[in-house]
């Protein structure tokens, strides 16, 4: 068992030691170093030289004045060389501010090479390298974090890892006599690890050292879904939102973990946008199925301070339509495995705060088999593993399937759902008003099948009492209506749907048709009356093999709505070509209102909010 320790040269005798691998930290200072510290904090007026000393697990930092003056510590930049421009801004704008002694470059490993280590451990030089292709290796700091933490010493796997070598000559040209020390990290590589190996760089690095995530944001999927899942990840970035780092849509979360929390620990966390873009942008090709997209970033004294910025409030929200993981889906499933029906969407699902579905049917230990043409459902647990997989955080109970094992069923639906850490909203009976709320979105939920157990007026009296309460937050209300089948809503469905937004709602999104049904603006605000399904086996026609994911991102000065349209085949959804989703938005936008609806046909709608 290793400890990490920091001399304090000529002001203090004593050490300060760390202990990350214990389960407690330990932190012992020596009474002549507690002397010595406490001298200097009372003669800290008349001192050149100020020592602040901080928690070493909130904003810990030793500072020194030639550090306070450093201008940037750390920063992202793709490796992608289709971004070329953005990678040349990058290093312009670092080295235009002071040229850094050490840059640690942490990039994804590719390949795959830390499997061939038989540890889970970050790759890098050997210590005793003193120059990796024309640039000097700060093999000394090396030599100090060795012993601190596991590293597998490979300079074959490092010399062939692209998000390593293509920044290389750009440092070469702005700052050829800066040292660097290329840090790959596996996919595995754990919060804690990074955490833990961002802390010694910061302590045993010095002050002119800058940490560079080597990154590229989203990939393999088509660029409105690629802009949809980069709002996030910008704003997880930023703001340094640390729980929410691990389900970014991006090529190396710990990679901007550790460039981010560098910032943190050596305060210097204003920032400042290098450049935003998407392959698709330098390809000047409008429909690519599967783009990168690239955002670079500087963190330092200077900059703009990202708290004061409108983007920090963004939160974005992904529904999909009707989930029945019953009769041949669970047959598939068995066949296959309980990932079955989400394998060629899961992607898709990530870097979402909150992705949404309607849960069409019970949750239960035991599930009998009702049969291959039964109306009644039940799901086994493993699907609840496979939903918390897809990366679902809600789904909707107020359906006409919810009671198909009862009470008791019903029950267990809400407590598997609780273990698996996704949220449930609605009753199917609206016997309680179950509601969920999740970063100022309010979400309701009402089953309309049984007309005579959830009147209108009800209905309308929760969602008053709602907006009452929740003044300033996004009202989503999820309706389970209208008839099965039918593309156009019904005027029972729209009159309800006025009566809702006029008491409130920001937002309505409807199931159970099993297809898709039209779209309607109302007083600013839409309404999607049925998304169709998502995981089904209605293999009969094309309609029910459909559905509509609507994403939805929300601002302090308005709100986004992106059409993502589906397809499925043997109850498995992936995105609709782009050839066909311009054709299917173009339909969708003709019995659409109010006329013309042109908007629509882009896939992307802003709203007031």
């Amino acid at each position: 068992m290793s400890s990490l320790c920091f001399r304090f040269g000529e002001i203090a005798a004593g050490d300060i030691c760390y202990n990350e691998k214990m389960r407690g930290t330990k932190i012992k200072i020596t009474t002549l170093a507690f002397g010595a510290l406490l001298i200097i904090l009372i003669s800290i007026s008349a001192s050149d030289k100020i020592l602040h000393l901080q928690s070493f697990f909130s904003r810990e930092t030793i500072i020194s004045k030639s550090e306070e003056r450093f201008p940037i510590v750390s920063g992202v930049v793709p490796h992608h060389l289709l971004a070329k421009d953005i990678i040349q801004n990058f290093f312009e704008h670092i080295f235009s501010k002071e040229r850094p002694e050490s840059i640690i470059l942490l990039s994804p490993d590719h390949v795959g090479v830390g499997t061939l280590c038989g540890i889970n451990s970050f790759i890098t030089l050997d210590p005793q390298t003193g120059s990796f292709q024309g640039l000097k290796v700060a093999n000394s700091l090396l030599g100090r974090l060795r012993s601190q933490t596991d590293f597998c010493f490979h300079k074959d796997f490092v010399a062939t890892d692209h998000g390593i070598v293509n920044l290389l000559p750009y440092i070469s040209t702005y700052s050829p006599e800066t040292k660097i020390l290329p840090i790959l990290v596996p996919s595995d590589v754990s919060e804690e690890q990074i955490a833990l190996l961002t802390r010694m760089l910061h302590f045993q690095a010095s002050p002119k050292t800058v940490v560079v995530a080597s990154v590229d944001f989203s990939h393999y999927l088509p660029k409105n879904v690629a802009e949809f899942h980069d709002k996030k990840s910008i704003r997880v970035l930023l703001n340094f939102e640390k729980n929410a780092f691990e389900n970014l849509e991006v090529d190396c979360w710990q990679c901007l973990y550790g460039a981010r929390l560098f910032a943190r620990l050596r305060n210097k966390e204003r920032a400042e946008t290098i450049r935003y873009g998407n392959s698709a942008d330098f390809l000047k090709r409008e429909r690519v199925a599967a783009t990168t997209s690239y955002f670079s970033v500087a963190f330092g004294e200077r900059g703009e301070n990202f708290s004061e910025q409108k983007e920090k409030q963004i939160t974005t929200l992904l529904f999909v339509g009707d989930i029945m993981l019953d009769r041949d889906v669970e047959r598939l499933m068995n066949k296959n495995n309980k990932f079955w029906p989400f394998r060629k969407i899961s992607r898709f699902l990530e870097g979402v705060d909150v992705v949404i579905g309607n849960l069409e049917g019970p949750v239960v230990k035991h599930p009998p088999n009702f049969g291959n043409y039964s109306l009644k459902f039940a799901f086994s647990p493993e699907s609840v593993e496979a939903l918390s997989l897809a990366h679902f955080g809600l789904v909707s109970l107020a359906n006409n399937h919810t009671l198909d094992m009862g009470v008791h069923g019903f029950e267990e639906t809400k407590e598997l759902l609780t273990r698996a850490n996704i949220g449930f909203v609605g009753h199917p009976t609206c016997g309680e008003n179950f509601s969920f709320e999740r970063r100022e979105v309010v979400f309701l939920a009402f089953n309309k099948i049984f007309p005579f157990n959830c009147p209108n007026e009800k209905i309308v009296k929760i969602v008053e009492e709602a907006r009452k309460s929740s003044q300033g937050k996004f009202l989503v209300v999820i309706f389970h209506w209208g008839k099965e089948y039918q593309l156009q809503s019904s005027v029972s469905q729209q009159e309800l749907a006025h009566q809702v937004i006029d008491s409130g709602a920001d937002l309505i999104i409807g199931s159970h048709p099993h297809v898709i049904q039209e779209v309607e603006q109302y007083k600013g605000k839409l309404i999607f009356y049925s998304l169709g399904n998502f995981v089904f086996d209605q293999y009969f026609s094309n309609e029910t093999q459909q559905g509509l994911a609507v994403g939805v991102e929300i601002s302090l000065d308005g709100v986004t709505y992106r059409l993502f349209p589906i397809r499925s085949e043997s109850s498995q959804p992936f995105l609709m070509e782009q050839k066909w989703s311009r054709h299917f938005l173009e339909k969708l936008a003709s019995r659409s209102f109010p006329q013309p609806f042109g908007k629509l046909e882009s896939g992307i709608i802003k709203a007031e909010r």
